[in-house]
Order: C-alpha cells, then structure tokens, then sequence
C-alpha cells in the first residue's frame, strides 16, 4: 500500500512539473520569446508530451530564430502526425525550412501542396522562371561589409556621405538585457562613413537622443536631412507599451534635427497598440512614405502600404499596395529609388530562399509585377534591406546566409547586368490546312483577354508574324479573302521562355461544285460559251455522212464519264451538228441520230439516262459560214461536232 502511495506521489508530481513546464513555455511563446519558448517545448518533446499544440509551437519558436534544422525536423513530426486537418501555413513553413537547408526537391513538394489552388501550369512556370533566372547568370558584385558583427547587423539607409544601419548596443556587460525574441543585444542606429561604396571599418553610434534601451531600425530621411523617420518598440517616453497579450509591437517614429540634435521625436499617427508598423522609406519628393505593417486590413502576414504627406506634414490615409505587389505571406523591407523603383523582401512571391529581394516599377500609378533580382543578391536564406543609387548602381543589404561574420550582415554590391524582367514575344506562320504551304497576304490579328485588338501584321508567305506581348491569355485572328477565318487560343507563361511559336492553319473557303468543276485541271475542262456552260470537248467528231462513234472520241467521252460520276448534281445537254453539205432534212436526221449515238454511249457506260438529254440541230448552228463562202473540209469538219451543255440538277 505504502509503494502504491509512492508511485501515485512520484507521478502525480511529475505531471505538476510538466504543467508548470508546459506554462512556462507557452508563456514565454505568448510573449515573443521565441528563443526560450524553443528550449522549453523541447525538453516538454523528450519528456515524451508530443501533442499538436506542443509540435506547433516548437516548430515556431525554432522558425522565428532561423533555426531551421529543429525547425524542419519538427514540421516534418507534426504534419505526419496530423496532416489531414493541419493549417496550411505549417505546410509553408516547412517547406521554407527545407528551402533553407538546402533540401529544394523537398521543398519544392510542400510548397506545391501548400499553393494547390494555383494551377500546376503555372507552378511550373514559376519554378521553370527561377531556374531560367539562374541561368542568367550573376548581375552583382558583391561584399561583405567591414562593420557587420557576430549577431544582427541590417537596415542600412544613405544618409548624406555617410551610411546609418541597425546593430547591437554596445552595452553588452555582463548584466545588459538582451532582446527576448533571440537572445541577442537590443539594436541601436549606428552610422558609418562611405568611401566609393566602401563602407569604413569604423562605426559610431548614430544619435544618443534617438537610441535607447528598446529596438531601433529601419530609417529614411528627408532630402534636406534634418528630419528621419525610424523604426522602435511601440512605446511611449521610451517605455515601451503592450497589447492586450502583453506583446510590444513596433512602430515609426520620426525626429528633427536642430542644433545638431535629434529632438520632438514622435510616434506618427497610423501607428497602434495591437499591429506593427516599421521599415519606413521617403520617395524623392518626400511627400509619400512606404511601409510595412500587419495592421487591419492586410492580405498576408505582413503587406506594404503607403501614407501621402501634405506640405503642412500632415498625414493621409495607409493605401494597401495591392495584389501586384502583397501575397498570402510576407512583405517587408520597402525601398523606394529616385527613379520610383520600390525593392522589398518578400516570401510570397516566388523565390530561391526565405525572404527574397524583389523590384517593382512605378509608373502611371502602377506597380509593374515584381522582379526578382536573381544571383547572387538572393539566397535560399533571407535577404532583405536592399537600398539602390540609380545614378551609381550601387548600394547594400542585408543576408543571413552562409559564410557571413555574424547572424544577419551587410553586404555592398555594384550592379553588374541590367535589372530587366524576360520579354515575350509570339512568332509563327500561316499555312494552309491541306497543303501545308505558307499562305501569302494573310492578315494576323492580336486579340488580349478582353478581346481588345492590340497588333495587327499583314504578312507574306516568306514573312513570320510577330508580337511583342506579357505572360497572359491572347486570342491570334487570321484573314484572308479564300480562307476560312481561323483562331486560336495561346497562353503565355512567366516562365523565362521568352519565344512562343505558333503555326495557324487556315482551310480554303468550300466551292459551289460549279466553282470546284470550273477549276479542276483535267479534261474535259469547262469553257463559256456566249454564257453558257459547257464541256471542251472538240475532239468529239464524226465521219462524212456518219453517226457512229469513233475510237479516238471513246476516249474523251470515258473522261467526261467520269466527270459526272463525280458531280452527280449535274446533267448535260447533248447538242449535234452537221456541215451543209447535203439536204437541210438529211442533215437533220444525221445530227439526231449523232446526238443519240453520243447519248446512248455515255447510258452504256453507266450513266443515267435521266441526265442525258440529246437534240440533232443540223446545219442551222455552224460554227463556220460556209453558205456565203466556200468552206475547207477542215471548215466543214469543225461544222460537224457534238457540244455538251452543262445544266443544274434541280433538286
């Protein structure tokens, strides 16, 4: 009894102290404090409490510290243990965790799966573009810079001739706090100076009024430089403010310089309690700041907005960037260039790692689809805080890949190959259906996915068609007076691919049989005679004063058998004629039993009577005067003939 009441102490203990631990844990995840948080849920794992709940939050607290082997391994645990009702974002980041270790085959599988309302076509497209960009080859050259130190070094900002950047506090005595999230010092502004794009080794801290015991980052400044916009804890007085979970955000706060001091510093007015706003940057008029926040309203995670400023430094509404630029995930780390180029970090659209740098163009209100910048910029790790000089192209950013001083560093770079996205064109030719030949004067019509006209080529038979268009849906037209009109349907994909070929086939407009019987080649061909329609048959002839049929006439009346066979839709109307030689009733009588004789041979070949009709017209239709003049026997021989009228069979 005594050892039963044991175990039940023993055990019931050890549940207590998992509780606690387990509260412990979930306390330290509920607050951000993602390093301890990860400690924690893994001695819960060894202690054999494998719940979804705890897998979930291991995972997370791994993720959001960059440990992405703990991370995948306990992914991979959770969705097979619960992959029938699990949330798709565990799927995203698992696959981003093996996109980080490397494992892309892998990667590439989860991700599929987690983006399965995008059709395969284009998911192929997408992943067929990165390789395409790769193939590209490098278009920077990059270094790592003197000033990065064994933890986070990022946000780098131009400021005059000088670089202003986010890096741990110097405070890092033995009792300093550290930042919970990662165990790391908090970040103050630092600044250095620029030499040729080459930063000095030197670092000094940035402005004692603006730096304090909470995060500092992410700054943009006024052309004139006395007035920055940065990034710091949401907090008020430097003291730093909660939400309801007991979480601090981050929010922008600006400052003027007077007197060589940093002084009225502010929390702008679209910042909150429950949402961050950060990673501030001014356009070249200063009259519009970008930004990214998870405020209300966002489509992913984190999105970039925008704010108008007035002349009288009053504030407009935050405008959503939209669709073209924000995805289901995250975007973050705005820049926007004097020539209106906006480079952010994104994980939504499609990439080589986690976060990737991607440029976007402004122009006529618009946002052009982002371009991602290709090797070696972007990692299968993050790369973020890109800042450009048009003039230059020069600039840095910021990566946590292999082979750097510390956990993020800053890297300057000069621009080695034009940022340009792939152009597509469609090219091809016109044929016809039947006899596979180039068809000349052909005209081919571009139609967009509105059915709006946008190019229009007549073309050649040596010519190719040719348009320049944008991955898309597009209708190809074609025309031509003996055609059939002929369309089809091409998609063009953002793939990298940039030529698409088409060959369109076009069939002949279908003759009337008149029309096809008119233009066949072999004989008997159809002539007109004063308007009507008839058979070429001259060499039907017959002997003086003979009505039989000779051999070599056999021959020509077998080629019209076989002409009506084939154009069952007509009947032909046997006319005979005789020279003048002879009396006019004689005459009469020969041409009928001419006429007869014709007939009766075509019905023995297999034609039906009913088609054949015969008239004997003697010497009154000659086809040469031989009354007025003397005729030749060639003359009176041209007299003497058979002629076949063609009639429409009435149906």
């Amino acid at each position: 009894m005594k050892k039963i009441i044991f175990i039940y102490i023993i055990t019931t203990f050890s549940l207590f102290a998992q509780n606690n631990e387990l509260k412990k844990a979930d306390k330290y995840f509920k607050i951000a404090s993602f390093a301890k948080a990860a400690e924690a849920y893994s001695s819960i794992i060894e202690n054999g409490n494998k719940s979804v709940a705890v897998l979930k939050k291991a995972a997370d607290s791994y993720y959001y510290i960059s440990d992405f082997d703990h991370a995948a391994s306990l992914y991979k645990t959770l969705i097979e243990k619960n992959r029938e009702t699990i949330d798709e974002q565990y799927l995203f980041r698992y696959a981003q965790a093996l996109k980080a270790k490397g494992n892309l085959e892998e990667s590439n599988k989860w991700m599929k799966e987690y983006e399965k309302e995008i059709p395969e076509t284009i998911y192929k497209a997408n992943i067929e573009k990165l390789e395409n960009i790769k193939k590209q080859g490098e278009k920077f050259a990059i270094k790592n810079a003197p000033i990065n130190t064994k933890f986070s070094d990022f946000g780098p900002a131009f400021y005059k001739e000088q670089l202003v950047f986010s890096s741990p506090s110097n405070s890092n005595g033995l009792f300093s706090k550290k930042y919970n999230w990662n165990k790391q010092p908090y970040l103050d502004l630092y600044v250095t100076h620029i030499t040729n794009n080459e930063l000095d080794s030197i670092k000094n801290p940035f402005s004692k009024e603006l730096n304090t015991k909470l995060h500092e980052a992410g700054v943009t400044f006024t052309n004139d430089g006395n007035r920055i916009y940065f990034t710091r804890n949401t907090s008020e007085n430097a003291k730093r403010s909660k939400d309801k979970d007991k979480v601090t955000h981050l929010s922008i706060f600006t400052a003027e310089l007077k007197d060589g001091k940093w002084t009225n510093i502010q929390s702008l007015p679209f910042n909150g309690l429950d949402y961050s706003t950060m990673h501030p940057s001014l356009n070249k008029e200063n009259n519009r700041l970008y930004f990214s926040s998870d405020m209300p309203g966002t489509i992913g995670s984190f999105d970039l907005f925008y704010v108008d400023i007035d002349t009288n430094g009053n504030f407009g509404k935050p405008i959503n960037l939209g669709t073209e630029i924000n995805t289901k995930n995250r975007e973050q780390f705005p820049f926007i260039s004097d020539e209106n180029k906006l480079f952010f970090a994104s994980d939504g659209h499609p990439g080589f790692g986690l976060l990737d740098v991607f440029m976007s163009e402004y122009k006529n209100d618009i946002f052009s689809k982002p371009l991602n910048l290709g090797l070696p910029v972007n990692t299968h790790y993050d790369d973020f805080s890109f800042i450009y000089n048009d003039s230059s192209q020069r600039g840095f950013f910021a990566s946590n890949r292999d082979n750097g001083i510390g956990d993020d560093d800053i890297y300057s770079f000069l621009q080695t190959a034009p940022l340009k996205d792939f152009q597509y064109y469609i090219k091809g030719i016109v044929i016809d259906e039947e006899t596979n030949e180039n068809i000349d004067q052909v005209t081919v019509f571009l139609f967009n996915d509105k059915e709006e006209n946008i190019g229009e080529k007549t073309i050649s038979k040596d010519e190719n068609f040719y348009f320049d268009v944008r991955p898309g849906s597009y209708k190809i037209s074609t025309y031509h007076p003996d055609y059939i009109p002929a369309e089809k349907t091409v998609t063009i994909l953002d793939n990298g691919n940039s030529e698409t070929k088409e060959i369109i086939k076009m069939k002949r407009i279908p003759k009337t049989f008149l029309e096809e019987l008119i233009a066949e080649e072999g004989d008997p061909k159809v002539i007109t005679d004063n308007g009507v329609l008839m058979f070429d048959l001259p060499e039907i002839l017959f002997d003086f004063d003979k009505f039989n049929i000779r051999g070599d006439a056999q021959v020509h009346l077998n080629q019209l058998v076989d002409k009506l066979n084939r154009y069952p839709l007509i009947n032909i109307a046997i006319g005979s004629h005789t020279d003048n030689r002879g009396t006019e009733e004689y005459n009469k009588q020969l041409s009928h039993d001419r006429a007869n004789a014709t007939r009766n041979y075509l019905i023995e070949k297999g034609i039906a009577p009913s088609r054949i009709t015969a008239e004997g017209f003697g010497e009154s239709k000659p086809k040469v005067d031989c009354i007025n003049h003397e005729c030749s026997d060639e003359e009176h021989q041209m007299n003497r003939r058979s002629e076949f009228v063609i009639q429409v069979k009435q149906e």
